[in-house]
């Protein structure tokens, strides 16, 4: 009875609904593997940008700092940046305003590099109800000219198919859901990463500028 539940409205759908469905189990496993990449990557990011305060906080040298800070880390590029910045030969020298500048551009291209793949998470939230509402749209056209043509009607006639079809929209919404709130709790993530990474930024001005 139960694999009946589950399977029947695949083998009553048409192409359109089936075709429908799969996309939207595509889209749904696209935005869970989003999801749990990012989490995890955000976390790592986050410990270590709180192990860089501490490691900014010491008495060691830049020059060891970079060694230690973890590749990739957004204070590590911007303590490189302004360590290049003050240290070229042929470079001015350099204020806090200017230097500052600097590397209120790299937090920015940092926060760009973060925020990779959330728009698509957003796409998938907005998009796929309505993905979903046209599969169903489509699935109950389909039924009722098959109603059309029956010699009898009755309730289960409908209440079938009608089924058959509203499970796009039911589709449609579990894939939605987790993409809105994926996204916005990435995004949450994001801020706390960047209000953690300017924070540091404030203690690279410190550094390259020896304290000035």
């Amino acid at each position: 009875m139960a694999e009946g539940i589950w399977t029947g409205w695949w083998l009553e759908a048409d192409w359109v609904v089936r075709a429908v469905f799969l996309l939207l189990v595509t889209l749904s496993v696209l935005s869970w593997t989003v999801i749990l990449a990012k989490l995890a990557r955000f976390a790592g990011i986050l410990r270590a940008e709180r192990a860089a305060t501490s490691l900014l906080d010491s008495n060691r040298d830049n020059g060891d700092l970079l060694g230690e800070l973890r590749p990739h880390l957004p204070t590590r590029a911007l303590l490189k940046a302004g360590l290049h910045i003050t240290e070229r030969p042929t470079a001015p020298v350099a204020d806090r305003a200017t230097l500052a500048a600097h590397l209120e551009r790299w937090l920015g291209e940092q926060r760009l590099v973060l925020g990779n793949n959330l728009t698509l998470l957003a796409t998938i939230g907005n998009s796929a109800p309505f993905i979903g509402l046209f599969g169903t749209v489509w699935g109950i056209m389909h039924a009722l000219q098959a109603l059309g043509s029956a010699e009898a009607l009755s309730i289960d006639a409908v209440a079938g198919p009608v089924g058959e079809a509203l499970v796009a929209t039911a589709a449609g919404l579990f894939t939605a859901i987790p993409a809105v709130i994926g996204y916005n709790l990435l995004v949450r993530w994001q801020n706390r990463i960047m209000a953690r990474v300017a924070a540091n930024a404030e203690r690279v001005l410190d550094r390259v500028l020896g304290g000035s």
